[in-house]
């Protein structure tokens, strides 16, 4: 197992310190200078600040601190003698002395947004009023200030400059404004190796990293199945509940990598208790996700709760007319039967409880997202629900039903074909108008602890697009899913334009890493850069990722946060920003060339094994067939490997406080060409079990055994969070296992 030395360690609410910048050799004489001068300097807030503008202050003095030795706190009022510079936070509106020292007329005009750092003076004294347009925006204002110190932010915590020398204050001025307004982040999910897995205390420091890279939204996107609505209506409640899919992960005595789980019995979120006491289960669900709520705001971002709305537990299938299973993993729970009116009083007022019961739940929700199903099959109403919508919208105006049905069956490259493309468009016009039903026709939000809550709308089915304009209402947002991964979204960019983007602000779902391709190291920093220029150029609204693992994206969130606020961005002068601050100037070539091999793998894969990973039960043995493994597999182990080359050349130029993170590129790499050796030796012990030679198919199988071992075992040596124990749970269960069973049959065959 390696020995996986971070470049920085995380502690919640703590600005994340480098071993070495603290250490004697780190800080040098000139910063030891300013340590004796640290009463020089004063950090001034308003009498009466927001409670984000103190928190704002406080992290502006921890920077000072671990930065240049300069040990001061927030202070009210600035000192009539002693205080060489004035660092005043907040605005004219919070901090009387960011209004004296600009005078009338001298605070810029920002959005809620904008981001202000200028100089100014008072009483002969040099300033720097550090502020926003919100309080949220002036805590934004000290991270761009520590930025241009030279700290930078990874989503395991800070990087500080080996040298930061003299402090000082920015040369230049600076007003900013965001390029893209909604920048959210997505959690809980599905699946082990995401963020299902997370308690409070996982939470908590990747909500502060990014905070520090200016996210301002997070959402949280939950399934039926999990115990954060508990629903309970007309005398019946919910008994159950699970987490990813009720696939359970037991942690054993042969588990692989059994030490990153302590003493557990089976890989679980460390804050939900077992799931077979569903009350209790469902009240620490609960308590969870308003823990989560709760930080996020204080980190100044909005809350937006994901809610099916005609996808229910169940339990309640007792209230509906012919409910069918929902085609989704394991069909944990219910939709309406094809047959289903679309203005069933039956379901109409079984979602409304679904809404209300999520609105008074949790407080402090500002969005709700109205989210489209997977899997289209409550349709055969379409023609109805076009006519309504038509009657209260004038929909055909646009384009008729027949040009939208003709378009879906026109889409190409679609997973599933044309067929399951006509189906969205019918599921979600029957969506659309049911949507529209529950909130403007039945109020269904009126009474709830929360009336004024906006909705965004998942836009579903491209064709649907230039409807959108007439049939979401007025204040609400748009979320859009075009495709599962961004390679296939760039292949048919040209539906982006069809958005309305001037009325209905509009977000696209960014995809940093797909739960299909699943647990292969995976890049999208490019494909996600041609859209930005394209949702930027249309006058989108922003983005909302969607990734499960998150130690290896560092390089493609640092994109996207400087993406946000600066045109001119680019992954590559993002990628050589980062690897310079974190590795050292050294190896910055050599982790491009990581960077570049893992995003060209990444991309073949979305086109010819998207599902090749998925983290489900059996996965593996998808790869059981009798025919050599595919050109394009073969291909992406030369990528691998070729990174992992490049990554171990980087590690031999690397600046000590940076090993931790190019080791974790390389557990990676040499995870993921392990395993493509060993779906290599499936493939070859499968045609040795077809040409009924069972001593090689036992051989190649004892092979495949070995590799899928060394690959789990490069993982562990290099495990950080809750992710990485999920994925290594996963990869014992879904991988090691089934592979040792079938190799045990082979054994058992040839001793018979």
């Amino acid at each position: 197992m390696r020995t996986f030395s971070l470049p920085y360690t995380v502690a919640a609410g703590v600005v994340v310190l480098l071993a070495l910048v603290l250490g004697t050799g780190a800080m040098g004489a000139e910063s030891a200078k300013t340590a004796d001068a640290g009463s020089s300097v004063v950090v001034v807030i308003g009498k009466d600040a927001p409670k984000l503008e103190q928190f704002a202050a406080a992290e502006l003095c921890k920077y000072l601190k671990s930065l240049y030795g300069i040990d001061v706190g927030p202070a009210t009022a600035a000192p009539k003698t002693g205080a060489g510079t004035l660092l005043l936070v907040g605005s004219a509106e919070t901090n009387a002395a960011v209004r004296a020292a600009l005078g009338a007329g001298g605070w810029p005009s920002v959005s809620d947004q904008g981001i202000v750092l200028k100089r100014a003076e008072v009483d002969g004294k040099p300033a720097l009023v550090v502020g926003g347009g919100s309080p949220r925006a002036t805590l934004w204002a000290v991270y761009e200030l520590a930025e241009r110190w030279g700290v930078r932010y990874l989503i395991h915590g800070d990087v500080l400059p080996k040298t930061p020398g003299a402090f000082r204050v920015p040369e230049q001025d600076a007003v900013m404004e965001p390029v893209l307004r909604a920048r959210q982040w997505r959690v809980i999910n599905d699946f082990a190796n995401g963020s299902e897995g997370w308690g409070i205390a996982d939470y908590r420091p990747v909500l502060d990293q990014l905070a520090k890279l200016k996210f301002n939204r997070l959402m949280l996107y939950t399934w039926p199945y999990q115990p954060y609505i508990d629903l309970k209506y007309k005398g019946i409640e919910r008994k159950w509940g699970t987490l990813w899919w009720n696939n359970r992960l037991p942690i054993r005595s042969d588990t692989i990598g059994r030490e990153v789980f302590g003493d557990a019995k089976e890989f679980w979120n460390p804050d939900l208790p077992d799931s077979s006491d569903y009350p209790k289960f469902a009240a620490a669900g609960q308590r969870l996700l308003q823990n989560v709520i709760d930080h996020a705001h204080e980190r100044g971002m909005e809350c937006n709760i994901a809610v099916a709305l005609t996808d229910f537990p169940p339990e309640f299938a007792p209230l509906l007319k012919n409910p069918q299973k929902i085609h989704q993993l394991n069909e944990l729970s219910i939709v309406p039967g094809p047959e289903t009116p679309i203005d069933d009083p039956a379901t109409s007022e079984l979602s409304a409880a679904v809404l209300k019961t999520a609105l008074s739940t949790y407080s402090g929700l500002d969005y709700v997202f109205l989210a489209m199903p997977e899997h289209r099959q409550w349709v055969a109403q379409y023609e109805q629900a076009w006519k309504a919508l038509d009657a209260k919208y004038g929909i055909s105006k646009v384009r008729s039903l027949d040009e939208v049905l003709a378009a879906a069956r026109q889409r190409k490259d679609y997973p599933g074909g044309p067929d399951r493309a006509v189906m969205e468009v019918k599921g979600d016009l029957v969506s659309l108008y049911f949507f529209d039903h529950i909130i403007n026709d039945l109020h269904a939000v009126k009474d709830t602890r929360n009336p004024n809550v906006k909705f965004i709308y998942a836009t579903g089915a491209e064709e649907i697009y230039p409807l959108l304009s007439r049939i979401v209402p007025g204040g609400s947002e748009t979320l859009s899913f075009v495709d599962y991964t961004p390679a296939r979204v760039v292949r048919r960019r040209g539906v982006l334009k069809n958005i309305p983007c001037e009325d209905v602000p509009a977000s696209l779902i960014f995809t940093i890493e797909d739960d299909n391709i699943g647990l292969f190291p995976q890049l999208t920093t490019g494909s996600l850069a041609e859209l930005t220029k394209d949702i930027v150029s249309y006058g989108w609204a922003g983005f909302s990722p969607r990734c499960w693992l998150i130690g290896d994206k560092d390089p493609c969130v640092a994109y996207l946060a400087e993406a946000s606020w600066h045109r001119d961005a680019t992954p590559e002068s993002v990628d050589r920003d980062q690897v310079r601050a974190v590795c050292g100037p050294q190896c910055v070539d050599d982790m491009l060339e990581v960077f570049r091999e893992v995003e060209a793998v990444t991309v073949s894969l979305e086109w010819h094994n998207l599902s090749i990973l998925f983290p489900v039960p059996g996965i593996i043995m998808h790869q059981w067939r009798a025919a050599p493994m595919s050109a394009e597999l073969v291909a992406n182990r030369k990528g691998y490997q070729k990174a992992l080359d490049a990554a171990r050349r980087a590690r031999v130029k690397c600046d000590k406080a940076g090993l931790g993170y190019v080791d974790y590129w390389i557990g990676r790499l040499e995870f993921a060409v392990n395993l493509l050796d060993a779906i290599d030796a499936l493939h070859r012990a499968a045609m040795a079990e077809h040409e009924k030679d069972r001593p090689r198919a036992i051989r190649h199988a004892e092979e495949a055994l070995g590799l899928a071992k060394r690959a789990i075992e490069a993982h562990v040596g290099i495990t950080r969070d809750q992710c990485d124990r999920g994925a290594i749970a996963q990869l014992n269960e879904y991988v090691y296992r089934p592979i040792k069973v079938k190799l045990g049959e082979l054994k058992k065959q040839a001793a018979q």
